[in-house]
């Protein structure tokens, strides 16, 4: 969530559900599997387990889809056979996984919420914000949006973005538009990102132009997530759909976390 970098994160009602079956043989069913998610499984379960995975989350979009995957995959895996889910246990284990421990807790706890060492904390967040995504049609791998980061930022940029989570924070809280709005461009991590991929640049300008009080690149990018009202909804949305082989997304924020449903 822009100058909230690695710590604020907010869950999106894009789910990933993971099925799980006693087997003879270790069987995955998954999209894009390159063989590590059989390999995380493994370590998970001393018996061989069928797990078959859907997801509705965007892949290399920065829309979270790996901590989205992990989270279910590990919640299933604990939780059988007729088990429960200790949402701790599957924070920490899929934090250490993921290495992004704010994506971690969005998926597992849902709603708006910071994590600072280990420790996770869900904030208040008005009912009247309103997220509109746009999905571009490039990638940008979490590793190459990482490298363009530099390693120290100077005293002004750390300066002015404490100040604006504050604002960000309290404009969440309180569904005000104009503080959301005060927040301003995050410093430490988006100019970079904008720079890898000019399309993300682009999208966040025709945002704010359409009236988006707060855009942000979401996650590590390419995405662009706008928090609005219903009132400035349908512009935001035209405005993103302008741009080239732009998905625009309007998924309600998921106010619950990791769910267990039992068949």
């Amino acid at each position: 969530l822009g100058p909230g970098f690695d710590c604020l994160a907010l869950a999106l009602e894009l789910r990933c559900t993971v099925e799980v079956e006693p087997a003879h043989d270790w069987r995955l069913e998954a999209p894009n599997d390159d063989g590590r998610l059989l390999s995380y499984a493994r370590r998970l379960s001393p018996e061989p387990l069928s797990l078959a995975i859907r997801s509705e989350v965007p892949v290399g979009r920065g829309l979270g889809s790996s901590a989205a995957v992990l989270t279910a995959l590990t919640a299933a895996i604990h939780a059988h056979p007729g088990g429960d889910i200790d949402p701790g246990q599957v924070f920490g284990e899929v934090a250490a996984a993921e290495g992004h421990p704010d994506n971690a807790a969005a998926a597992v706890y849902g709603g708006l919420v910071h994590t600072v060492g280990g420790r996770v904390r869900q904030l208040p967040l008005h009912s009247a914000v309103v997220p509109v995504v746009a999905v571009p049609d490039v990638l940008l791998p979490t590793p190459e949006a990482r490298a363009a980061l530099p390693d120290t930022v100077p005293l002004g940029v750390a300066s002015r973005t404490a100040s604006r989570v504050a604002l960000l924070i309290e404009g969440l809280r309180a569904g005000d538009l104009e503080l959301l709005a005060s927040v301003g461009a995050d410093e430490l991590h988006e100019p970079h990102r904008i720079a890898l991929r000019p399309v993300i640049g682009e999208l966040m300008a025709v945002a704010r132009e359409a009236g988006a009080p707060f855009v942000a690149i979401s996650g590590s990018g390419p995405s662009v997530l706008a928090l609005t009202s219903g009132d400035q909804q349908a512009s935001i949305e035209a405005a993103f759909a302008s741009v080239e082989s732009v998905e625009v997304l309007t998924p309600a924020i998921a106010t619950t976390g990791v769910e267990l449903q039992s068949s």
